[in-house]
């Protein structure tokens, strides 16, 4: 299960619709290591800079949301904290076990799962208000 790009994610924002296709690429690219069994090192470089992208993504999509009186800011803030938190938890368990078939498959469908729903539900209701709303 890979992230691919396609139109049916676009929220219609051209600055959240590259992000999230970075972070397609990115979360790819984590997985892809990981299925490989690249080593540690190579991982937690992956892991590193997704941890921080998402950061600024997330970030970046709130700063949209605050400026646009967002009704749902508190929400999206919430998901989005969940998503960092499973970063986390994905680093710690790495760090303490490696990488295994069940660990890249659990990896695999959860992270694909937030995002695709996460997008095609928060995230298009945001795109939607910002066609209407956007200053």
């Amino acid at each position: 299960m890979i992230l691919n790009w396609n139109n049916t994610f676009a929220v219609g924002n051209n600055n959240i619709d590259e992000q999230h296709k970075e972070l397609f690429y990115r979360l790819n690219k984590l997985l892809e290591a990981m299925k490989e069994g690249k080593g540690k090192g190579e991982v937690i470089t992956t892991l590193d800079f997704l941890e921080e992208y998402v950061v600024k993504h997330f970030t970046d999509e709130e700063e949209i949301q605050r400026k646009n009186n967002y009704p749902k800011l508190n929400i999206q803030h919430k998901q989005h904290e969940e998503f960092k938190n499973e970063l986390k938890e994905l680093r710690r368990t790495f760090e303490s076990t490696g990488v295994s078939s069940l660990f890249v498959i659990n990896t695999q469908q959860k992270m694909v799962k937030w995002c695709k729903d996460h997008i095609m539900s928060s995230d298009k209701e945001l795109g939607n208000f910002l066609m209407k709303n956007t200053k």
